[in-house]
């Protein structure tokens, strides 16, 4: 072998060496990884969280597991990495209604500013205001006429303290008009009342779900309540065009750990997450959702929860509502 040649070779292993090192999972990594989804197997949040676990493992070099904890409204699997271990490793898929929950739950089991973590937001999209394809209602101006005028105008939620039911609950409010809120046990058994015709006029529904029921032609979508119009209904007004910024509101999600983590793991479990969040899959399937893909600093979305916390502590407030 040429003098030169061996230079060549030893200086390939050297960065096969350093690339390898490079490529190093984090000290976290090192230890299993998992991710409390707070819902059933099958929802919303369980198909954006499966290939997040799936593109995040890819990543670290570790398998995510993805372990489905459902119950009131997402808080028991909340509580499960509140009150874990910092060493836990756990991850939790948060949601919009884990900071809608202390402010209408009693003896809330723990605190969020304190017993969690903001990690990075990950996703967000909007809610659709609905009706059934063949109401008479063509625009949230029809619906708040019919209200004004008595018609009896009727909606669906998917359970009392729901998202659901406060931004119907605010549509109320904020238009002064009466109407009355009919609870379901979730938004299916509301979208199928909706299309049934009989029972409710109109919900609001997350987008992945309005969105089918839309293009299968049984549902008409009357307003979004993002801050501009959504890529998936680039014709359907957003309710800030209509005059009503204060809803404004999304269906959001995001990744939240044990409140005393240190901010070094923090940062790294952050930066992954945004590595994987720039994956084509991923990307493919927060746009087949509906969803827009969004991430943070975990500064950025400790300053986010805290304002999504006093927003809905206001609604509540606002509406009336006590804590059960």
């Amino acid at each position: 072998m040429k003098p030169w040649s061996r230079v060549v070779v030893v200086l390939s292993l050297f960065l096969a060496g350093a690339q390898g090192a490079l490529a190093a999972p984090p000290a976290w990594a090192e230890r299993p990884v998992r991710l409390i989804v707070p819902s059933a197997a099958g929802g919303s949040g369980d198909t954006l969280a499966r290939p997040l676990a799936e593109a995040l493992g890819q990543q670290i070099g570790q398998t995510v597991v993805v372990e489905n904890k459902g119950g009131v409204g997402g808080v028991l699997g909340a509580s499960m990495v509140a009150s874990s271990s910092p060493a836990d490793n756990q991850l939790l898929f948060g949601a919009v209604h884990h900071t809608i929950a202390p402010a209408v739950l009693k003896n809330f089991p723990y605190d969020t500013r304190k017993d969690l973590k903001a990690v990075t937001l990950i996703a967000a999209m909007p809610n659709v205001l609905v009706v059934n394809a063949a109401s008479p209602y063509h625009s949230v101006n029809d619906l708040l006429a019919a209200a004004r005028q008595g018609k009896g105008v009727n909606y669906g939620t998917s359970g009392v303290g729901t998202m659901l039911h406060l931004m119907a609950g605010k549509l109320e409010k904020l238009s002064g008009t009466t109407m009355t809120p009919v609870h379901y046990k979730g938004s299916g058994p509301a979208v199928m009342a909706l299309i049934g015709g009989d029972q409710i006029d109109f919900m609001f529904e997350t987008m992945p779900s309005a969105v089918a029921q839309i293009r299968n032609g049984r549902l008409r979508a009357l307003a979004v309540s993002s801050p501009e119009r959504a890529q998936a209904l680039p014709d359907v007004p957003t309710l800030k065009e209509l005059g009503m910024d204060e809803l404004s509101a999304q269906t959001w999600y995001g990744i939240f750990m044990q409140g005393e983590v240190p901010e070094a793991t923090v940062q790294s479990v952050a930066g992954a997450i945004h590595q994987a969040l720039q994956t084509e899959k991923i990307q493919t399937i927060w746009q087949t959702n509906g969803a827009q893909v969004q991430s943070n600093s975990p500064a950025e979305f400790t300053a986010y929860v805290d304002q999504e916390l006093n927003y809905w502590a206001d609604t509540v407030q606002t509406l009336g509502l006590s804590n059960f």
